[in-house]
């Protein structure tokens, strides 16, 4: 008989290695710990929204966008962004009218109430930011930032 445990032990550790040495895993990790704490703030807030909804609030509190240019900003498919809009509708944070210009294009924007809400959770995510990155020297975390911005803004352009 053989010992199962034995002989998948050093693939466990293999694989525990391989990950450890994972940029996504460990970026992944950091973006986790970030949106545990941003969602129990929320919560403890009596915000109700979900995940996929915050960068429609967080995106047009900057600027109104059609519901493509949400798609194109967001990275995510048209029904998914409508179905998030919808919702968002439907709890009088947002409003879709057509564009002025082209009656083709819907233009979203958030109401008043969607833009109040927008300032509370960008209070509550920098909280959330905050609390997380604490285990940062104030140093290394502007290190850390530069570091992974300049990275976002060389992939952006390739």
């Amino acid at each position: 008989m053989t010992d199962t445990n034995t002989n998948s032990e050093p693939f466990g550790k293999a694989f525990s290695a391989e990950i450890a040495d994972s940029f996504l895993f460990q970026i992944h990790r950091i973006k986790k710990a970030l949106f545990r704490r941003t969602n129990a703030l929320m919560s403890e807030a009596g915000i109700t929204l979900q995940l996929e909804q915050l960068p429609l609030i967080m995106i047009l509190q900057h600027k109104d966008l059609s519901q493509r240019e949400l798609s194109d900003k967001t990275m995510r498919d048209k029904s998914s962004i409508l179905r998030s809009i919808n919702a968002l509708e439907k709890k009088n944070l947002l409003v879709v009218r057509k564009d002025k210009t082209d009656k083709r294009k819907n233009v979203v924007s958030l109401t008043e109430e969607g833009i109040a809400l927008a300032k509370v959770i960008r209070a509550l995510m920098k909280k959330s930011e905050d609390e997380v990155l604490s285990v940062f020297s104030a140093k290394e975390r502007i290190e850390a930032l530069e570091t992974i911005r300049n990275y976002a803004d060389r992939l952006d352009q390739s």
